[in-house]
């Protein structure tokens, strides 16, 4: 039982342990005086006021303890496990709600949005009813009018954004999307080239024109490696990470945040090359991939 009510409840018992007290009084005093004007029997105005005392303590308690959604801003110290034990929520439910590639790259400054309890957030489209919205999330069609105070199923507002605790989202989780890190003209492809397998593609442009971060994450190296020349190489969680090799020179440095279309440097002839141009490879799950298959 909620702290308040608790209380509240408590004290309202009390009173009427008082009021029926002084009621007993009341009539075997009557018994030996005459019939009065009956006034003895209107409940005091104090119970009265503790009825509605305890009433308004349960509508706090009962909003108090009704889930939210809010925005937090992420502390150095923050990381998504804290977050969630803070708020009595768990990382998947703030993974889903933020559509977090991977959880362990947040950063101070990041704006998470926090649902207080596990589970998940629906935006109403036309026709949504909350009988589909809990058939589709699992949950008992109760379960999501109170936590949002619904008093007709029947009717939603579109865009509205309903909370389903213990909700399971059925759709899978998001596809890292990647953009074109640089309009230049495709001169080499992925796959076998001369005798040996090129694990990227190439992408001619005039020395020095710049080259852009094709989604966002985390700079792991800017510098010169072998072949590579000067490479950036990006992590973008979730198993992603991109290498951009050639480079003239770098305008990243290793561990800083990226934003995706972010400049990381400028085309050059570093490494093994025989023209200006960037090479650009993308990792998934460990594995070297077609980068053209991933790319708009």
């Amino acid at each position: 039982m909620p702290g308040l009510f608790k209380a509240a409840t408590a004290v309202l018992i009390l009173g009427l342990v008082c009021f029926g007290q002084v009621g007993n009084v009341s009539a075997l005093e009557l018994e030996e005086e005459e019939e009065g004007d009956g006034e003895s029997g209107e409940v005091p105005l104090y119970y009265l006021q503790l009825q509605d005392f305890v009433a308004a303590k349960i509508k706090e308690e009962e909003e108090a303890l009704r889930p939210k959604i809010f925005e937090y801003i992420v502390e150095p110290a923050d990381c998504l496990y804290t977050i969630a034990a803070r708020f009595g929520t768990d990382v998947d439910t703030l993974v889903r709600l933020n559509n977090i590639v991977n959880p362990s790259l947040i950063f101070p400054g990041d704006r998470l949005e926090i649902l207080t309890v596990v589970g998940c957030v629906h935006d109403v489209k036309d026709g949504d009813t909350v009988a589909g919205i809990a058939a589709s999330y699992g949950v008992d069609e109760s379960t999501i009018m109170h936590a949002n105070a619904i008093s007709d199923p029947t009717k939603l507002t579109r865009g509205e954004r309903i909370i389903v605790p213990g909700g399971v989202d059925s759709r899978s989780a998001p596809r890292l999307s990647f953009q074109w890190p640089l309009q230049g003209r495709l001169t080499s492809g992925f796959g076998w080239r001369g005798g040996k397998f090129h694990y990227g593609i190439d992408l001619a442009a005039p020395y020095g024109t710049p080259f852009y971060a094709a989604a966002g994450g985390r700079v792991t190296y800017a510098g010169y490696r072998g072949s590579y020349g000067i490479l950036i190489e990006l992590d973008h969680g979730g198993g992603c990470l991109t290498r951009y090799g050639h480079a003239s020179k770098a305008a990243v440095v290793a561990n800083q945040r990226i934003s995706a279309g972010q400049t990381l440097g400028y085309i050059g002839l570093t490494g093994n090359t025989t023209g200006p141009h960037l090479h650009f490879e993308l990792h998934v799950a460990g594995e070297k991939v077609n980068p053209l298959k991933y790319l708009p």
